[in-house]
């Protein structure tokens, strides 16, 4: 069986994690990945500034391809571990694993690399910008390179689980996660004399309670949805009446249908309501990430190399997403494709690395790069020489 080189592993994730970077401001993390893969003999290319896509061929180009995916990203998190290698960039933390993903292709792609003559077929490796705040993911589909391949697998760091052990869910994995601001235009009045003025805030007011109360009225109780406002604007004096109202949120669901659903809903609602209040009403969406739904098929694929690897009692099958309403976009890779998303133990008694995702305490062990690249590793090449 073979296995990644850990020094290597290790060395990447260590430099990853000392050096992180916003969405789309990668630049260095991106000119460490492309030294790297220079320096492995892999051909890539970049996509926009900070994105990187390569691929390895094996001994003929005539078998199957699989993409493997990372993302590069960082948080806006001041880092508090006690990590010799811990961020020197202030304000800025690997709060998420982004460093252990990047790391751990990196060295899957060094063993692929070292193996071309045992496989047939392509692999795809995309180390991706922007999940965190801008889902860089779409970068590569207006390139054109989410199409061609066969399967799609990615790996993402779990704190609440034993390093050594890997969750995969059935089914559902992730929520989607849409983006709306809502922007309410009224007229100026003194707060004395308010049929004089058309009250943006007022109506922005009485537009969060409404949205709050769609999923019970909207959707079925057993129906997994959230929904949730987290900005409001208005206002610029105590006795001035608000010309103008902004609201942000999001919701979260597992089907498209519902998606539809709560967009067209809380159109209806901010129509409804501008109207009762004679304000004018814009509403704006983003669709930062579908939902992640695991093939039943790759599912059974990736469980098989996992069990090889790890051994048949550290992987574990969840009935519930593993991710619940933590939208991801490696969902883009999934809409045409079959693929799974694999979650990596990291959590090792006695140290911090069983913090939840994006805390400023969150140190993942560091055997978890290794088991995530060896499943990278011997999930392609399982693939790959069937």
């Amino acid at each position: 069986m073979f296995h990644c080189d850990s020094g290597f592993a290790r060395e990447c994730r260590r430099w990853l994690h000392q050096h992180p970077e916003l969405s789309n401001q990668e630049y260095n993390t991106a000119k460490f990945i492309r030294e790297k893969l220079t320096e492995l003999g892999i051909e890539y290319q970049e996509v926009e500034k900070t994105g990187t896509f390569a691929r390895i061929t094996g001994h003929s180009d005539k078998g199957k391809t699989i993409l493997l995916r990372a993302d590069i990203d960082a948080l806006p998190i001041e880092e508090q571990t006690n990590l010799p290698y811990k961020s020197v960039n202030p304000g800025v933390m690997h709060a998420c694993g982004h460093d252990v993903h990047t790391a751990a292709l990196l060295a899957a792609a060094k063993k692929l690399a070292e193996l071309q003559d045992r496989f047939a077929g392509t692999v795809l490796l995309v180390f991706q910008q922007a999940e965190e705040f801008g889902h860089g993911s779409q970068f590569f589909r207006e390139q054109g390179l989410l199409k061609n391949y066969d399967r799609a697998f990615g790996v993402h760091i779990a704190p609440d689980v034993p390093v050594g052990t890997v969750v995969l869910s059935r089914r559902e994995d992730a929520a989607s996660c849409d983006f709306f601001r809502i922007t309410l235009t009224g007229r100026k009045a003194h707060t004395s004399k308010p049929h004089l003025g058309q009250d943006a805030l007022q109506a922005g007011a009485v537009l969060v309670g409404e949205i709050a109360k769609l999923p019970g009225r909207l959707l079925p109780p057993d129906e997994p949805v959230n929904v949730g406002i987290g900005t409001f604007k208005a206002g610029t004096s105590y006795n001035i009446i608000a010309d103008s109202a902004v609201l942000e949120g999001s919701f979260r669901v597992f089907s498209e249908e519902n998606q539809q659903k709560l967009k067209e809903k809380i159109a209806e609602l901010a129509e409804s309501v501008s109207s009762g209040y004679g304000v004018q009403a814009a509403v704006e969406y983003d669709c930062f990430a579908r939902a992640i739904i695991n093939d039943e098929t790759v599912r059974e694929e990736v469980t098989k190399t996992a069990v090889e690897l790890l051994g048949e009692d550290k992987v574990q099958i969840s009935e519930e997403p593993v991710f619940g309403f933590a939208a991801d976009d490696f969902a883009e890779y999934l809409r045409d494709v079959p693929g799974v998303y694999a979650h990596v133990g990291v959590a090792e008694e006695g140290s911090d690395s069983a913090r939840v995702l994006h805390s400023e305490k969150l140190a993942p062990a560091e055997a978890a790069v290794e088991i995530a690249a060896d499943l990278h590793i011997h999930y392609a090449l399982n693939y790959l020489q069937r």
